[in-house]
């Protein structure tokens, strides 16, 4: 079973020393890990293979799984990113973003996709992370982009929303903003600035993991921050580009855990998560060693309550 690639994590509602996660378009054959957190290192001690029991047309190994939850009942909600940018020759587009419910036996319930007219707004730099509050009737998923699609103000991404129990695609998915820092690194090539995950504390609160695209000594932003919805109503793609700016709350920095083992500082925090503990849990993506130095960074950071603001 490969380490490598990973690209989100998720806890499991009851088990505070398990945690799943999954790799991306790296590797054929998709599939969710379970891992065992109490040994030291953690070990994978599960799998499961994902299957397509929706009788769409879609592939599994064409999925580009960047976030992945457990919903109330054990089973998950993911996100796979979609490749290129549509109306763009010099990047096709392939295949769309997708939000997937998966059973706990790893068959893929159902498959959504945004509206048309977002579809229509798609660039390269598509879902990065899913989060979950409430269940049944009262459940809501909330997908981090990570950049800016087309006719976003610069430097707001979004955060969409979506009401798994709103029969109407184009109410169901609403919109708030997030607004990203510009890049301080000092590569001269300047880089970009992203989310790359996010965790829901409560059903007002987030967190996210906000990342430039550097590493060693070119890394300068890849921190935690977490923030609120209070007071704020998500709007439908009609209301763009007015949609509410997600409230700020705290950040904490990344990078001091990024080089405690004395080594670079990796890229590509891509996961995060919040075992049923509390305990505050990344990891970094290797990009499965293609122009990557090929570790990976399963860490422990703390208690949420000393971690992340509320």
């Amino acid at each position: 079973i490969p380490w490598s690639a990973l690209s989100a994590l998720a806890a499991d509602r009851v088990d505070e020393q398990k945690i799943f996660t999954l790799y991306d378009s790296a590797f054929i054959a998709p599939r969710i890990f379970a891992m065992d957190v109490e040994d030291k290192p953690a070990v994978i001690e599960d799998e499961i293979v994902l299957t397509d029991g929706t009788g769409g047309s879609l592939d599994v190994d064409q999925l580009d799984l960047e976030g992945l939850v457990q919903r109330a009942d054990g089973s998950f909600w993911a996100v796979s990113e979609g490749a290129g940018t549509i109306g763009d020759p010099d990047q096709p587009f392939e295949t769309p973003n997708l939000l997937l419910k998966i059973a706990a036996d790893g068959t893929i319930l159902e498959r959504t996709q945004l509206p048309a007219s977002v579809n229509a707004l798609q660039v390269r730099y598509g879902f990065e992370g899913v989060a979950v509050t409430g269940e049944g009737d009262a459940e809501l998923v909330y997908v981090a982009f990570q950049r800016e699609w087309a006719g976003d103000p610069e430097n707001m991404v979004r955060i969409g929303r979506f009401d798994p129990n709103e029969p109407d695609p184009d109410a169901a998915w609403t919109f708030f903003y997030f607004e990203i820092k510009d890049p301080t690194t000092p590569n001269p090539d300047a880089g970009f600035v992203g989310l790359s995950e996010i965790v829901a504390i409560d059903d007002q609160t987030f967190a996210v993991v906000q990342r430039d695209n550097q590493g060693g000594t070119d890394a300068t932003i890849k921190e935690i921050v977490t923030f609120s919805i209070a007071g704020l109503i998500p709007l439908p793609q009609a209301a763009a580009p007015g949609f509410p700016v997600v409230i700020p709350l705290g950040t904490f920095d990344l990078i001091p855990a990024l080089g405690s083992l004395n080594g670079p500082v990796l890229e590509k925090v891509e996961g995060l998560t919040i075992a049923a503990d509390g305990e505050v849990y990344f990891v970094t993506d290797n990009d499965a060693v293609s122009d990557a130095t090929g570790e990976t960074l399963f860490m422990a950071l703390g208690h949420a309550n000393d971690i992340l603001a509320n």
